[in-house]
Order: structure tokens, then sequence, then C-alpha cells
């Protein structure tokens, strides 16, 4: 290898590293987006004030779907920032976000007892069905990052998990769309 060789290979190295840092940027503004888009919704479909309890459990799942992202895609470059890089930046923040997953999962499992069983959705409804997938994704790939099993620790599957989270989100609210509006 020529000295020239090693330069491109750095610069390759360089460009690999914004583009990750790049993928993240983005997927926060998509989230903050997201998250700003419904709340506009809401304020213009609130009716009377409130919504029912069923709808209501739907909209604080938006709304940690689409605000935990931000978050989510903070994290990495705050871990590089600190001197974490390689597979172990992808561990450590996948291992971090898996486990606020789980305590934002409790919650709302807690919350959903709360609300009535006439005014919860049916079991087999789009938005259990896609979203339970989504959810299963998201923690496969969380903790199968963190453990560096089956595959090694990398951005890639970070991302796919943290845009499974946006995802849920989504199908969250085409959900309260058809149930809400239509």
């Amino acid at each position: 290898m020529t000295l020239e060789d090693l330069g491109s290979l750095s610069v390759r190295y360089k460009a690999a590293k914004v583009t990750e840092a790049s993928l993240l940027e983005v997927t926060a503004e998509i989230s903050v987006a997201f998250a700003g888009f419904i709340g506009i919704f809401l304020v213009l479909a609130t009716r009377e004030g409130r919504f029912p309890g069923g709808a209501a459990l739907t909209i604080r799942t938006i709304v940690i779907c689409s605000v935990g992202p931000v978050f989510y895609s903070a994290l990495p470059l705050v871990l590089h920032a600190l001197g974490v890089s390689g597979p172990p930046l992808w561990q450590v923040s996948s291992l971090a976000v898996g486990l606020i997953a789980i305590a934002a999962t409790a919650y709302m499992a807690r919350y959903s007892r709360t609300v009535p069983r006439a005014e919860r959705w049916p079991l087999l409804s789009f938005q259990n069905l896609v979203g339970s997938t989504f959810a299963a994704l998201m923690f496969t790939c969380h903790f199968g990052n963190a453990l560096a099993w089956p595959w090694a620790p990398s951005a890639g599957v970070y991302l796919l998990a943290v845009w499974s989270t946006v995802a849920i989100a989504g199908t969250n609210f085409v959900e309260l769309i058809f149930r809400e509006v239509l």
C-alpha cells in the first residue's frame, strides 16, 4: 500500500462516520417533524376537549414513539463525543435504548389497564398486529446489537431499531386517523 492508498482509506472511513451521524440527525429531524404533525392533528381533531380512553392510549404511544427517536438518535453522538466508538458504541447505545423501551412498554401496559374495556381496540386490530410486529423487530435489533449476537453490532441495525420505533408511531397514527376521523 502506498501513502495515497492510506489517505483514500482515511477519507472513506471519515465519510462513513459522517454518513452515520447524518443518518442519526435525519432520523431525529423526521421524528421531530412527525411529533409536530401529530400535535397539529390533535389540535385540529380534538372534539369536546378530549379523546376517549382508547384514543388517549394511542396518542400517548404516538408521542412516546415519535419523541423517543430524537433522544435515541442523539445518544450515539453523545457517546462518540465521550470517546466511545466502533462496535462498543452501538452495543452501549442499543442496550440503553432497549432498556428505555422496556420501561416505556411497561408504562404503556400499566396505563392501558386504566382504559375501560369498552374503549379498548380489538386484539386483532391493525394497530395491535403491525405495531407489535415493529415492537418485536425493535427489541430484537436492540438486544441483538447489545449482545453482539447473532450479528456484529452496527449502526445499520441500530437505525433499523430506531426506525421501527418511528413505524410504531406511524401505525398508531394511521389507526387513530381511521378510527377518529373517518
